[in-house]
């Protein structure tokens, strides 16, 4: 299955991709293969993570506090935000 990420989803990837980069960039590479890990793993199986209404899917991080929200469309994957769980809850809702 395709997947494609939202323009905020990229800079939001970018923009924690950066910090960990400033604090060490072991941690960074570390947060790479977290967030590769989880498109990974949504693309074989979306329908497997937690759906969190409106046909919206979450998808947590293994080592690092983010969320990957996505959507599933005909045969393509929606990554719709790359959210801080400590974040104000459901800022991203306006991208739908």
């Amino acid at each position: 299955m395709h997947s494609a990420i939202f323009q905020p989803a990229l800079d939001e990837i970018d923009e924690a991709l950066a910090y960990y980069q400033a604090i060490d960039p072991m941690l960074c590479s570390r947060l790479t293969n977290d967030i590769e890990q989880a498109l990974s793993a949504i693309a074989h199986m979306p329908e497997s993570w937690k759906s969190i209404g409106g046909g919206l899917r979450q998808n947590r991080l293994k080592a690092f506090p983010f969320l990957m929200n996505y959507l599933v469309r005909d045969d393509k994957i929606w990554i719709v935000a790359f959210a801080h769980t400590h974040r104000k809850p459901n800022y991203w809702r306006d991208r739908l």
